[in-house]
């Protein structure tokens, strides 16, 4: 009778692993999906209210400066479409301005690109592939970004072989920039400014996970691992910032608001120890995510004054 009980707990034990397991792999797709694909319907639903931050990122119409500007555009190594807008006023400095997740250049980087052109400086403003009006049904998470944005840069040096460029991002575009770090860049680019940016997928799904979903964190992410490599070609594992700044040598400016909900500031400590180039850190206090951009007086003094003492 004994042994009856025990196979009767083991067999029901299995039962219940294999539903567990099955209701895993059901959600790793979901969340995954919902995290890169464009076009999610979860996102335009739910995710849009749970992820972005309450009175930020509204459409904001195109402001006169935004709309002087000039439409650019490359295609990709694998084809995709990619739209920037331009600020040239035939300055010896060029500053690339990305945006973050789910958003666009003109949402995120239009008074950006303002106040830098004020400062005297070209703009050019890349809309990241799968947002705004580039192609792309996928979300880069910054991996794939990073590549583009070396196609920018180099675009920009074909014109003037004399320039000097600084990247600067916010959020996803900051991952963006810190990730095209690691591969090798034309001398032309002199510094880095990197704004809330994260250390990897993986830290940001563990983050923000359990907010979102009931699902055990640890097998989500190993599942998750795998079913991005299926998804998309590369697994989440290989997104690491910090592996990749590893190799930069440039000077960087990092960003962040201390009250982040979405970025913990001290993911940049971490990225802080991961360069090896000059780095400065600037913690915004009562700042919340990407909410020093808009609301801080020193947000941009500090980086206009990284720009002219780097140049």
């Amino acid at each position: 009778m004994l042994w009856l009980i025990i196979v009767l707990i083991g067999l029901i034990a299995g039962l219940y692993y294999i539903y567990r397991t099955a209701v895993l792999k059901k959600g790793v797709r979901y969340f995954v999906s919902a995290l890169i694909m464009r076009n999610n319907h979860w996102y335009e639903k739910e995710g849009r209210k749970q992820l972005v931050p309450s009175g930020q990122r509204s459409q904001e119409a195109p402001s006169t400066f935004w709309q002087e500007g000039s439409e650019c555009t490359l295609t990709a190594t694998d084809d995709v479409l990619l739209h920037a807008r331009v600020f040239d006023q035939c300055a010896k400095t060029w500053v690339i301005c990305l945006h973050g997740y789910r958003s666009s250049g003109q949402v995120d980087c239009q008074d950006a690109a303002e106040r830098l052109w004020q400062a005297g400086h070209n703009v050019l403003v890349p809309d990241l592939r799968g947002h705004g009006q580039s192609e792309g049904l996928q979300i880069g998470l910054g991996w794939l970004d990073r590549l583009d944005l070396i196609l920018w840069i180099e675009k920009l040096v074909e014109k003037d072989a004399q320039c000097q460029i600084f990247l600067y991002g916010q959020g996803m575009g900051a991952a963006t920039v810190l990730l095209a770090s690691g591969e090798v860049l034309p001398i032309q680019v002199r510094g880095l400014i990197a704004d809330s940016s994260y250390t990897s997928i993986y830290s940001l799904i563990r983050a923000n996970l359990p907010r979102l979903s009931g699902l055990p964190v640890k097998r989500f992410l190993r599942m998750a691992n795998r079913y991005s490599k299926q998804l998309v070609g590369y697994p989440f594992l290989q997104i690491s910032v910090t592996r990749q700044l590893g190799s930069n040598h440039l000077p960087v400016l990092f960003l962040h608001g201390s009250e982040d909900p979405f970025v913990s500031a001290e993911e940049t400590d971490t990225l802080m120890e991961a360069t090896a180039g000059e780095k400065k850190r600037v913690i915004f206090p009562k700042m919340g995510h990407l909410q020093a951009v808009t609301e801080s007086p020193e947000y941009w003094p500090t980086i206009l004054q990284f720009i002219q003492a780097t140049e």
